[in-house]
């Protein structure tokens, strides 16, 4: 199994989504509470809104960071792209001892003796077939 993070066409993940949400609130109310009207409010969301997606398209086209994982029955290969660097790890099955996976925010880390592994998923399908193989290998 193996898979690519982000994708692509991916512009914001769930765990931005849900931040976006929060202080796009806030900002409404905020705005609201000064202004007392509705429409100024929401534009100010929606400039707030556009800021952040601009910025954030800006960034990921400056800043290139992807990550690929690789399973295999034994170990799970992490490469870490970021511009001109690039980082590699090997982690074996077997010497993973705690992980713990958020299947809301697609993401999650496990602990071996070499530290902490940062995991990022695309899918809900991606994370629980990853679950499925580390619950194999930690067994064996």
């Amino acid at each position: 199994m193996k898979w690519k993070f982000p994708l692509k066409n991916q512009l914001i993940t769930r765990i931005e989504i849900f931040a976006l949400a929060i202080i796009g609130i806030l900002v409404f109310l905020f705005t609201f509470v000064q202004l007392f009207n509705v429409f100024i409010a929401a534009v100010f969301v929606l400039i707030f809104f556009g800021l952040y997606m601009l910025i954030s398209y800006i960034t990921q086209k400056i800043i290139q960071v992807e990550e690929h994982y690789v399973l295999t029955p034994k170990h799970m290969h992490i490469t870490r792209k970021s511009n001109n660097k690039k980082v590699t790890e090997k982690v074996f099955w077997n010497k993973i001892h705690h992980y713990k996976l958020d299947k809301f925010f697609l993401g999650g880390y496990a602990l071996s003796n070499k530290g902490k592994h940062l995991l990022f998923f695309n899918t809900l399908k991606e994370l629980e077939k990853f679950e499925r193989m580390l619950k194999k290998g930690m067994k064996s």
